[in-house]
């Protein structure tokens, strides 16, 4: 069976704006490739620059960056450039994930009153496992409204619109959850 024509030729010789017009219209995967690797080489250079005193891996962000991009691209509205938008994805990308590694940090200390020092991968790991053992005894509403609070700093307001929870039982489950991990880790 033979392949299609490639229209990589075509893609190659359409602007930024033609592309965003064509993923938008129909999610060609070609021409989010052909406009995604436009700015490959600039983000890749941004990220490295921003996480260089972090332990992030860049291509994992590059990858939720392409991810969040194509999932999304429809309500990219070109009010900014394409680029700046981009940049923005993954400055968001970025955000989260030293939020996400700060969660495990700040367990840690909030329950064992460790000193933060420099950790190796298998420090991380340890800790991790860690923290997950001490969320595991929560149930599961509790572990929700937990680590909104304390590692995304949501507040008891946000958190109840975003659970579907009325405001007093969010109040109530994250009580019940620090006393339990007070109890555990003491």
């Amino acid at each position: 069976m033979a392949k299609p024509p490639s229209n990589r030729p075509a893609l190659q010789q359409a602007s930024v704006d033609q592309l965003v017009a064509i993923v938008q219209a129909c999610g060609d995967n070609a021409a989010f490739n052909e406009l995604f690797g436009r700015f490959e080489r600039k983000l890749r250079a941004f990220l490295l620059y921003k996480s260089s005193d972090s332990k992030f891996e860049v291509d994992d962000l590059m990858q939720e960056t392409y991810v969040k991009a194509f999932l999304h691209i429809v309500q990219y509205q070109q009010q900014a450039e394409f680029s700046t938008w981009l940049l923005r994805i993954a400055i968001n990308e970025l955000l989260q994930a030293k939020r996400a590694q700060g969660i495990f940090v700040r367990l840690k200390q909030r329950w064992f009153h460790s000193e933060p020092q420099a950790q190796s991968h298998t420090d991380q790991s340890a800790e991790q496992r860690d923290a997950a053992a001490l969320l595991a005894c929560l149930s599961d509403v509790q572990q929700q409204v937990f680590v909104c609070a304390e590692f995304y700093g949501y507040s008891q307001s946000e958190i109840a619109e975003q659970l579907q929870l009325p405001l007093g039982s969010v109040k109530t489950y994250m009580k019940q959850a620090r006393d339990a991990l007070d109890r555990i880790s003491s």
